[in-house]
């Protein structure tokens, strides 16, 4: 059974049904889920020199539980055991440090399914995650067929 699940979010409708497969695991295993979103260290660096970090990040946050919210209407499961984190940096990095901190035992990630000379150049975070995470993690597909 998993404990501590980790689901990084970055918004798209890839995260958004990996989001739906993790709320469904952790109410079947009784498990803590830790949602988590990566923002880019210029993002978060033009907003410290603005003076807006906090902000950015409260409203990082305020979006991750709107998505929370969307996509657990369409649940029938209650759901109480779910933390919210924002990190700064390179998203595959970022997601593996997190597994550490929060302890997760599974990883529910979205596919964004690049191809071809994309994905030569700007990798793939799920492909690193899968080669470089010591817990199982569950790609989800932008749909299934």
């Amino acid at each position: 059974m998993f404990t501590s699940i980790l689901c990084p979010v970055d918004f798209s409708a890839h995260s958004e049904r990996a989001l739906a497969y993790a709320l469904d695991l952790a109410a079947l295993t009784h498990g803590h889920l830790t949602i988590v979103t990566v923002v880019d260290a210029f993002l978060d660096a033009a907003a410290n020199a603005s003076g807006a970090r906090d902000a950015l990040t409260s409203q990082t946050q305020q979006e991750i539980k709107g998505l929370l919210d969307r996509v657990a209407a369409s649940r029938k499961q209650p759901y109480e055991r779910i933390g919210i984190t924002v990190e700064v940096g390179e998203p595959a990095r970022e997601i593996l440090k997190q597994v550490a901190e929060c302890r997760a035992d599974l990883i529910v990630m979205g596919t964004q399914g690049l191809e071809g000379a994309r994905r030569l150049v700007f990798g793939s975070t799920t492909e690193k995650v899968l080669r470089e995470s010591r817990v199982p993690v569950l790609a989800v597909p932008a749909e299934i067929p």
